[in-house]
C-alpha cells in the first residue's frame, strides 16, 4: 500500500499524505496511477462536453491529463528531446537532461506532440474519453517501466532510489491487466498492449544507446508521453473504421 501511495505522491498531484521518495515498488504501481489520472481526466472532459463546445471540452480533457500528472512525464519528454537529439557526446546529453531550461529540440517536440495529442482526443467520442484515457495512460506507464528490468539507471536524480532494484513483476503485470480491462466495451483494443510493450523496449534501447547504456527518469517520461499519444491515436483510428 505504501508503494501505491508513493507512486501517486510522486507521479500525480493527488493528495495521498505520503512524502517519501519513491522506491522500486512505486514503479510497479505506476500503471495504476496512469489509470486513475487518465480516467479522471477523461471523465472531466466528458462531463465538460455537456456544457461546453466540443473544442473546449477537448482542452479540458487534455489539460486535466497534464495537470493531474503534475506534468512530470511531459517535462521528461521535453528534456529528453533536448538531450537525445543533440549532436554531442553521451556525457553531455546526461548533463542536458539535468538542465531545467528547454531548448529548440524541446520546443519542436512540444509543437509536434501537443497537436497530435489534441487531434487524437478529438477523433474519439467524448463518451469514450474516460476508458480510453485510462487504458492508454495505464498501458503507456506499465510498458515504459519494463525498461527498468533491462537497462541500468543513470546515477543521481530525484527518482534514482526507485531504480535501485527491479520493480516487482506481479503488481506491474496486474497494472497492465487492469489497464487492458478498461477496453471492456471494445475488448479487441486490448491487443494494443503488446505493440506498446515492444515499442517501449525499442525506445528504451534507443535512448540507452544515446546515453552510453543507461536511462534517466526523463527518458521514461518521454516514452510514456510518446506511447500515450500513439495509443490514443491508434485507438481513435481503429474505432473510426
Amino acid at each position: 500500500m505504501n508503494a501505491l501511495r508513493a507512486a501517486f505522491a510522486y507521479f500525480s498531484i493527488f493528495p495521498v499524505g505520503f512524502t517519501a521518495a519513491p522506491r522500486a515498488g512505486a514503479l510497479a504501481a505506476l500503471p495504476f496511477v496512469g489509470i486513475v489520472v487518465g480516467g479522471v481526466a477523461g471523465l472531466a472532459g466528458w462531463l465538460a462536453s455537456f456544457v461546453m463546445p466540443l473544442p473546449l471540452a477537448i482542452a479540458v480533457a487534455f489539460g486535466a491529463n497534464i495537470v493531474l500528472s503534475g506534468a512530470v512525464h511531459l517535462d521528461g519528454f521535453l528534456d529528453a528531446c533536448d538531450a537525445l537529439f543533440a549532436s554531442v557526446p553521451p556525457e553531455r546529453r546526461l548533463e542536458i537532461l539535468k538542465d531545467p531550461r528547454h531548448g529548440t529540440f524541446a520546443l519542436s517536440g512540444l509543437a509536434i506532440v501537443v497537436p497530435a495529442w489534441l487531434v487524437a482526443i478529438a477523433l474519439l467520442p467524448p463518451a469514450a474519453w474516460p476508458w480510453a484515457f485510462a487504458f492508454c495512460a495505464g498501458t503507456a506507464r506499465g510498458a515504459a517501466v519494463l525498461n527498468a528490468w533491462r537497462v541500468p539507471y543513470a546515477a543521481g536524480g530525484a527518482s534514482a532510489r526507485a531504480f535501485e532494484e527491479r520493480p516487482r513483476a506481479a503488481p506491474l503485470a496486474l497494472g497492465l491487466l487492469a489497464a487492458a480491462l478498461g477496453c471492456w466495451m471494445h475488448p479487441w483494443l486490448a491487443v494494443l498492449v503488446l505493440p506498446a510493450v515492444a515499442s517501449a523496449l525499442l525506445l528504451g534501447a534507443w535512448c540507452a544507446a544515446r546515453l552510453d547504456g543507461v536511462l534517466a527518469g526523463d527518458c521514461y517520461g518521454a516514452i510514456i508521453v510518446f506511447l500515450e499519444v500513439t495509443l490514443l491515436a491508434t485507438a481513435a483510428s481503429l474505432l473510426a473504421r
